[in-house]
């Protein structure tokens, strides 16, 4: 029987192809919509898009012709397409967001919250998995026969490239008739629509922005002479209100140095403006048909009342908090990118970007950036010096904090950080401040007993009930902290503007069906101040979330702020709208990959990035018998001895103390120490000067001598 059946296959190899290929796209697509009537309707009523990925895993599989041992070749393939299908099923329960090829450059960063998603046992059995898998391909390798025939290179290579541009030919036409899509504003749509194996390859092909066919010097001119320069702030009628500059246009004599790239110290005070981006955050009284014993966000309903407010269309929903960052920060549509892109990941680990800290130096703001989770999430120790913050202080660099059941760091403390950060500067701040503790996982059984906390009802399932209570009583706890943070804010004698947002809806499987706004891709926002804004309600996009916020300030300063503030002033018509949108990829375009034609090829220049609002320093270092203390300021538990460059086993004692027993100090020659914050991933983020402890003749001298960062 299977030496009939091996017969067939070889005698059919290419049909036998064409129908595992079918298979596999049948087994992925139910897996994705996780309904078999999902997937017949997704077969029957778009037969065409389901074909095109049949072809697309058919492509894939003809890499078996070209070697001897096709059936193994052939299950290698296959057992790849099987697995990018299991994973999209898990993420997809986790995160609502598809797997795309970018996850592959967060593996870290997944493997980091493994336990905060999986219980032990499930990571055991995801172990046991992987090894049974490494088994089985090394028991199909023994048992699949191998073809006796020569491989006919040429052939086989002519008919796979043929193949190759056939569906190429395919795409393309595809594409320009519409049936097939190139950006994808709802990744989770798109997937249904579009199929699996179509969107996850675009996701590998297509990254960064695709140059615009109108792309030139004269086009970048022309829309700055329209849409950027002639946006003028308007004199505040607070006296300690700022008037901003207006950059001179490209061409002329003062252009050669924009007034976007040279900090100018103002002599009128300028606000204070924070963001807060509030992890998961959004009003779940939304979800219809669910009662809840008490109002989870009473004070951030009230706020909403009384100062600007609206809905902020946010480009993900479930996970993709950067991405949110990106756009606020930037001024810039993520639509533009390639599907599923993270920015943070690509483009911005290479060049610098106009940002909202950029723009607001022009000002003689200094630019803050406040998290309090790990500061290599994301790459954010990197790229916020390429997005122009002077300082970023994440958890490493925080203490006295308490964390919530699943892990994350509740908010709370970032009143006293927040603070600290305005405390520091003489001048006016800029503080993007991110928070983490409405973070999922939620749990599927009760951890939360307290009697007093919120209870939810309208749930058919259980766990999905319990995972609404755990999130409802997190954001209750966020809204507190909320009210603590602008009670003290309102205290200052300093101007200052609060923004607070949600990044994206929480990952609790919701559907726009169960929502009363029928949009998972609105958070709610409040533009608050402690002194007299206007309030004007309207919903915006998270790219416009910046230079509608400063607007409303009358401050108008960079490339992109202005040019959203051109457009927020006037009700845009359908062709307006395209414009709008097509002038604004021209401009990420120049701005990321271009010429840079509207600063007037000028780049702007990495900041010397401080970990930390308060630097790590050692003081004295002393020995006793075998313990040896290092005095210092601003060590946390994240702190760690380092004596020539070996880490030590670290006691935190105090912020000022530190302590290491039997460290093996030379007697002979000099003792250099050093310590370094260092995070989970055993990434250091920063270190003190090397500190030279030497002992002579029964003493010991103490000395820095040289400055590492």
């Amino acid at each position: 029987m299977k030496a009939k059946i091996t017969e067939k296959i070889h005698n059919h190899y290419m049909l036998s192809m064409c129908l595992l290929a079918v298979l596999i796209n049948l087994f992925i697509e139910f897996l994705s919509r996780k309904s078999l009537l999902s997937l017949l309707k997704f077969v029957f009523l778009s037969p065409h898009i389901f074909l095109y990925n049949c072809a697309v895993i058919w492509l894939t599989l003809t890499v078996s012709f070209l070697v001897k041992r096709k059936l193994f070749a052939a299950a290698l393939v296959s057992i790849v397409w099987l697995l990018a299908g299991i994973t999209n099923s898990i993420l997809l329960v986790f995160r609502t967001t598809p797997f795309t090829a970018v996850d592959f450059r967060l593996i870290k960063y997944a493997l980091g919250l493994a336990d905060s998603y999986f219980s032990w046992l499930q990571l055991v059995l995801l172990g046991v998995g992987a090894v049974l898998l490494v088994i089985g391909c090394v028991f199909l390798f023994r048992i699949l026969p191998k073809w006796q025939e020569r491989v006919n290179y040429p052939r086989v290579l002519a008919s796979i490239a043929v193949l190759a541009l056939a569906l190429y030919g395919i795409t393309t036409i595809g594409m320009k008739a519409g049936i097939l899509a190139t950006n994808f504003g709802n990744l989770q749509e798109a997937y249904h629509q579009y199929g699996f194996a179509y969107c996850f390859g675009n996701s590998l092909l297509n990254t960064g922005i695709s140059k615009p066919d109108t792309y030139s010097r004269e086009t970048i001119d022309a829309i700055a002479k329209k849409e950027i320069l002639p946006v003028e702030s308007t004199e505040a009628e607070d006296p300690g209100q700022t008037e901003t500059q207006e950059p001179a246009s490209a061409g002329t004599e003062a252009s050669q140095e924009p007034v976007i790239h040279e900090p100018e110290k103002k002599e009128q005070a300028t606000p204070n403006i924070i963001f807060l981006q509030l992890e998961s955050f959004f009003d779940p009284t939304a979800v219809k048909d669910l009662t809840f014993s008490e109002d989870p966000i009473p004070y951030f309903r009230e706020l909403m009342s009384r100062y600007s407010s609206g809905n902020l269309s946010v480009p993900s929903v479930g996970a993709g908090t950067a991405n949110t960052e990106f756009e606020v920060i930037t001024g810039m549509n993520l639509d533009f990118f390639g599907p599923g892109e993270y920015p943070y990941k690509t483009v911005l680990k290479e060049v610098t970007c106009e940002s909202v800290s950029y723009d607001l130096k022009t000002l003689g703001y200094a630019a803050h950036a406040i998290h309090n989770n790990e500061g290599t999430f994301y790459d954010r120790h990197l790229v916020f010096s390429q997005l122009g913050f002077d300082s970023f202080t994440p958890i490493e660099y925080m203490d006295n904090y308490e964390r919530n059941p699943t892990g994350w760091v509740k908010d709370e403390m970032l009143t006293n950080e927040i603070l600290d950060t305005l405390r520091v500067t003489e001048g006016a701040d800029f503080i993007y401040t991110i928070s983490v503790q409405g973070h999922g996982a939620y749990p599927t059984e009760e951890v939360i007993t307290d009697p007093g906390k919120i209870t939810v009802e309208g749930y058919d399932s259980e766990e999905s009930m319990y995972q609404m209570e755990y999130y409802a009583n997190q954001i209750h706890e966020m809204d507190a902290f909320v009210k603590t943070l602008t009670d003290k804010l309102a205290a200052l004698d300093e101007k200052t503007v609060l923004v607070l947002y949600g990044d994206h809806l929480p990952s609790l499987n919701l559907s726009e069906e169960m929502l009363s706004n029928e949009n998972l891709f609105q958070t709610p926002y409040i533009i608050w101040s402690n002194y007299d804004l206007e309030k004007s309600d309207s919903d915006v996009e998270a790219y416009q979330l910046t230079a509608y916020v400063l607007k409303k300030m009358d401050i108008s300063v960079g490339s992109m702020i202005r040019y959203h503030q051109y457009y927020l002033s006037q009700e845009l018509d359908g062709e307006q709208q395209e414009t709008y949108l097509e002038n604004m990829k021209l401009l990420e375009y120049d701005l990321l990959y271009g010429d840079k034609e509207v600063i007037d090829g000028t780049t702007f220049q990495p900041t010397n990035l401080q970990m930390g609002i308060h630097p790590i320093s050692i003081s004295l270092i002393k020995q006793k018998q075998q313990t040896t203390y290092i005095y210092g300021e601003n060590f946390n538990s994240y702190s760690r001895v380092f004596l020539n460059d070996e880490p030590l086993d670290t006691v935190f004692v105090f912020d000022n103390l530190l302590v290491v027993k039997d460290a093996s100090l030379s007697e002979d020659g000099e003792n250099i120490f050093s310590v370094r914050q260092v995070g989970r991933d055993n990434v250091t983020l920063s270190q003190t000067p090397d500190y030279y402890y030497q002992i002579t003749a029964g003493a010991a001298s103490n000395q820095t001598r040289s400055t590492s960062e």
